[in-house]
């Protein structure tokens, strides 16, 4: 005899959630991502002038990843009363073997993002091991930060602001 539980333990959706995006180049110069309720549009991977003020697809993808991990330590605060006061984070990158990116002669290697490292600055009303033991249980939460820790060098540093 099943129970109840043990039938919605074996529904897909309790296990997988699924998300899908379109991707179109209309012009052939941009790419125009178009999410279930959004769209955006991208004109570079990455851009090696200061100066330029489109968003790029690392840059994108570097906020994806600050903001996942920043999200899931106020979704924590949340669950245990709100004890996050204050939060920065800062997200530095490491990205390997631009020139080839550039098309610079006798630099033929595939640029890839190595590692990241990212600080998150905390201003807490908790003290060692209870900050450290949030702060794990936090970044636990984080989808993007357990699928790139996988496949990277990914730290995260946790600083407590007095």
């Amino acid at each position: 005899m099943k129970r109840a539980n043990e039938d919605a333990a074996s529904l897909y959706e309790s296990k997988r959630y699924d998300i899908s995006f379109r991707g179109t180049s209309n012009d052939l110069s941009s790419v125009k991502i178009y999410t279930n309720k959004n769209s955006f549009q991208i004109e570079k991977q990455i851009s090696f002038d200061s100066e330029t003020k489109p968003i790029s697809s690392v840059e994108y993808f570097a906020g994806s990843v600050l903001s996942s991990i920043l999200l899931s330590f106020l979704e924590q605060s949340r669950k245990r009363g709100s004890i996050i006061e204050e939060m920065e984070g800062v997200l530095n990158l490491s990205l390997e073997n631009p020139l080839s990116m550039l098309g610079v002669k006798g630099y033929d290697e595939e640029p890839v993002i190595r590692s990241i490292t990212v600080t998150v600055f905390l201003y807490v009303d908790l003290e060692d091991p209870a900050f450290d033991e949030f702060c794990l249980e936090a970044l636990a939460k984080s989808p993007i930060y357990n699928t790139l820790k996988r496949s990277m060098e990914l730290e995260v540093l946790f600083k407590r602001l007095i």
